[in-house]
């Protein structure tokens, strides 16, 4: 079975973050979302995995760099979510014939065993193609299952996953070129009523908005997904004294958890968190400061007596003493963006009990 994950777009809902950092390489826990989406699809049994980019696709290659078993296929021209796709496939990336593909997105958070069932259920079905489901929300794609089968329906209960496990062969016999994945391939295979529908039993998020990153922040913090924590410290108590990897100097400081402070962040006895936080590596936050639902990323620095809410501040961000950030997206200069960031293969964080 081989992975492959949709990572070219610009992530224009998180602009302007993503003009520096691409969305891939966003970080809501500490570890960047690629990684994530890298590791569901190994732990769902993916012996190699294929990544398109285009939007910051250097700073993803570099990323990347060195994995054993990851290719990143750099989109000179955005082809789409489904052109990308198709494009692995006649480059020969994701097998052929009856070989078994899972597609996911570098921004959708799941839960690897939704994946696994995923696969299983491409076996049984006999479909060319499976799309994971989702409770429809607003907007929804709008799918019904008639049996194993989806079928439109603007009232449906379901909506797609945007995560699917297919038959590489699809892909071979269709034209390539620019396309989303909705127009060059699901919307064919509802057409002829060939695409099977299974309904996923884990939690499933899309960090494609300030809102919903913060979300993904909070649920990777709390264990809500199965995967590690980089080096560093998860505080849920109401003080949180020294630590040797994420040092909060001198007396505590006052902490509401969870706050997860990395390795090499610093803060100051007399700021104030309130969690679900992050403090990635090297970032600092002054006296005084108070930092609540909030991303500080790695290098990211919060001014004396500033105030952090609801933000997210992207590598090397600087917010003065005294300024406000809320509901904001603060971009690093790109000078500062963080170094690439090593595979995490085991959770590295103290949880509360």
């Amino acid at each position: 079975m081989i992975g492959f994950c949709l990572a070219a777009g610009a992530g224009s809902r998180l602009a302007p973050l993503t003009r520096v950092t691409p969305k891939p390489l966003l970080a809501p826990a500490g570890r960047p979302l690629v990684d994530l989406a890298v590791e569901a699809l190994r732990a769902a049994g993916a012996t190699r995995v294929a990544i398109n980019a285009h939007h910051g696709a250097d700073l993803l290659a570099a990323q990347l760099a060195g994995r054993p078993g990851v290719d990143v296929v750099v989109e000179p021209v955005l082809l789409g979510t489904g052109g990308g796709l198709v494009n692995a496939a006649h480059l020969g990336l994701l097998g052929a014939g009856d070989d078994p593909v899972l597609v996911t997105a570098a921004d959708h958070v799941v839960d690897p065993a939704d994946l696994v069932a995923l696969a299983a259920f491409l076996e049984r079905s006999g479909a060319p193609m499976v799309a994971g489901l989702v409770p429809a929300t607003i907007d929804p794609f709008g799918l019904r299952l008639d049996g194993r089968r989806a079928v439109r329906d603007p009232d449906g209960p379901w909506d797609s996953a945007g995560v699917y496990a297919l038959r590489a062969g699809l892909l071979h016999d269709l034209e390539p070129g620019p396309a989303t994945l909705a127009a060059r391939v699901l919307g064919p295979l509802l057409d002829q009523g060939r695409l099977a529908g299974l309904p996923f039993r884990g939690p499933m998020a899309d960090a494609g908005s300030l809102h919903r990153l913060l979300d993904v922040s909070a649920g990777l913090l709390a264990g809500r997904w199965p995967y590690a924590l980089p080096a560093g410290r998860l505080v849920g108590t109401a003080e949180a004294g020294p630590a040797a990897d994420g040092t909060v100097s001198g007396r505590p400081a006052v902490i509401l958890g969870p706050v997860f402070v990395a390795e090499g962040a610093e803060v100051d006895a007399a700021a104030v968190l309130a969690g679900p936080a992050l403090l990635d590596a090297g970032s600092r936050v002054g006296a005084g400061a108070v930092v609540t639902r909030a991303v500080v990323g790695p290098g990211a620095v919060v001014g004396s007596g500033a105030r952090v809410i609801g933000s997210v501040l992207g590598p090397g961000a600087e917010l003065p003493p005294g300024a406000s950030a809320a509901a904001a997206l603060v971009p690093g200069p790109p000078s500062r963006l963080a170094a690439p960031r090593p595979p995490v293969a085991e959770r590295g964080a103290d949880r509360p009990g």
